[in-house]
């Protein structure tokens, strides 16, 4: 996150303060990961969706174990020393209350049981509701953070495939050329060779009088045909210098300048993919 620190941030305060709040987000999120992975943390690509979607993740599932914390808690506390019966889950949760209720030798469970629950009222009735209420939250938080794993564990697959595409473009074959000046120079000069044939075929033509002959005909045609090809191989050699000319010619420049490129392209792949999954979710 320090290299993000530009000279127009540092007389920004706006900018500053978000990449602080950037930097403290990182810094939680990389606590909550070597928490939960120790060493072995696997990689993943550091961006603004990357964060959002951990903290996301780090936040359901701070919830999660409270809320089973908790409804352990209650779970011990309420249900230790009672033998469940058939029946449906709200009848049994209101006999069992009441029967501690009437039992004077179990009230220290009861006032547990309502002080985990923070029930303002000590009715079996709001008890049991909150108890069931709590079991709803549960199932709901489950489901959250199955959904939430689903999404890292997409975000973590993405991750290798970057990686693997970032290895791929780092293999000597996507390197420049180190003859690539030389091409440039010579392919430049080709080029204006063509330019200066052009301009003579193009005046030779112009100059040509009607043809009062076949083999005449047939001399211009093949002119004509020789000036299409030329004009042809010239639009080719100049497409291919538009993608060099701006390269520097110093090779770790020109090397400095791909690389912005790959950086540029495995950007404009992760929005594409992040459009690509927020579209299907929607679908």
């Amino acid at each position: 996150m320090d290299a993000e620190w530009t000279a127009s941030a540092l007389f920004s305060p706006s900018k500053a303060r978000v990449q602080q709040a950037q930097a403290k987000d990182w810094a939680a999120i990389e606590a909550w990961i070597a928490k939960k992975y120790g060493s072995r943390v696997p990689p993943f690509e550091r961006n603004e969706d990357t964060l959002q979607a951990l903290l996301t993740l780090a936040n359901l599932n701070e919830s999660a174990d409270e809320q089973r914390n908790q409804i352990e808690r209650i779970e011990k506390a309420a249900l230790a020393s009672l033998s469940r019966k058939q029946g449906g889950l709200h009848d049994e949760v209101l006999q069992v209350l009441q029967t501690e209720l009437a039992n004077e030798t179990h009230l220290d469970t009861l006032a547990e049981t309502a002080v985990a629950l923070e029930c303002a009222s000590m009715t079996t009735q709001n008890m049991a509701r909150d108890i069931l209420l709590l079991n709803t939250s549960e199932f709901e938080m489950r489901q959250q953070l199955s959904r939430v794993e689903q999404q890292l564990t997409a975000l973590q697959s993405e991750s290798r495939r970057m990686q693997t595409l970032l290895q791929e473009l780092a293999r000597p074959e996507f390197e420049a050329p180190s003859d690539i000046v030389d091409n440039t120079t010579e392919w430049t000069r080709t080029a204006k060779t063509l330019k200066a044939k052009v301009i003579e075929y193009e005046e030779r033509l112009a100059a040509t009088r009607p043809p009062t002959s076949t083999n005449s005909l047939k001399h211009v045609y093949g002119k004509a045909m020789e000036l299409q090809e030329q004009q042809q191989r010239l639009l080719e050699i100049e497409n291919e210098l538009r993608e060099f000319r701006e390269l520097p010619s110093e090779p770790r420049q020109a090397r400095a300048r791909l690389e912005e490129a790959r950086d540029q392209l495995r950007t404009l792949t992760t929005k594409r993919d992040h459009l690509f999954e927020e579209l299907a979710k929607d679908g």
